[in-house]
């Protein structure tokens, strides 16, 4: 299942006005629960560095929430900021952390 895209600032902020944050090891998630259609968002720091690194952690994201996003009670809108440990971190390591989170969130 491939989520849509939260594109522009007024989505992101509308996910962050409404939604409730939950922190994780490598993750940080902001859900806003029962929104009708599931989006994904990922905002990543120019502090993780160079565009090649900001990427990879996009793609390890995109790769673990993949593996998750169908089991959802229902359709959440989802922003994810990574933390500092997720730019040496496993997609596998990530994977676990997104369905912890996820689960206490109680959307899994």
């Amino acid at each position: 299942m491939r989520p849509e895209s939260i594109k522009n600032k007024i989505e992101f902020n509308r996910v962050f006005e409404k939604g409730k944050r939950y922190n994780g090891e490598f993750l940080a998630l902001i859900v806003e629960k029962g929104s009708g259609t599931l989006k994904l968002g990922i905002i990543v720091n120019s502090k993780f560095g160079g565009a090649v690194e900001r990427n990879r952690v996009k793609r390890k994201i995109r790769e673990a929430f993949r593996s998750v996003a169908g089991k959802f009670k229902e359709n959440p809108e989802i922003v994810i900021i990574p933390k500092g440990p997720a730019r040496e971190a496993k997609t596998s390591e990530i994977l676990t952390d997104l369905s912890t989170i996820t689960h206490t969130a109680g959307i899994l």
